[in-house]
């Protein structure tokens, strides 16, 4: 069941808003695209000095995750020289909100504790 208060940053590009969402599955096409482990890989120079195709492969995650016929191809043209900072912002911020939010799953094992007396 997926979370229905997912926290989403919003991303406007060439006047259309975008909703920008960290989830797994997110994580996981990123990290198809780029080839490498971004939960546990991304290093702080990763964040300073984001490459171009880092950038992209995390823009598209968050932005498929909420539109999901949106293309990587299209994602690819939204950044550009002028606007990559505020769009590199934009993707922490959405990953910072979803590495902040408890899974669903997780909740619900806190919320039915199982008492082990032996």
């Amino acid at each position: 069941m997926k979370n229905p208060v997912q926290p989403v940053t919003n991303l406007a590009i060439n006047g259309i808003n975008y909703e920008l969402l960290f989830e797994l599955d997110a994580v996981a096409l990123a990290e198809d695209l780029v080839d490498r482990p971004l939960i546990t890989g991304l290093r702080q120079k990763d964040i300073n000095t984001p490459t171009f195709s880092l950038m992209r492969a995390m823009l598209f995650a968050c932005i498929h995750a909420k539109q999901p016929d949106v293309t990587f191809e299209l994602v690819k043209t939204f950044v550009t020289r002028k606007n990559w900072r505020e769009i590199w912002v934009a993707v922490l911020n959405a990953w910072t909100a979803g590495m902040g939010e408890q899974d669903p799953e997780e909740e619900a094992a806190e919320a039915d504790p199982k008492t082990d007396q032996s």
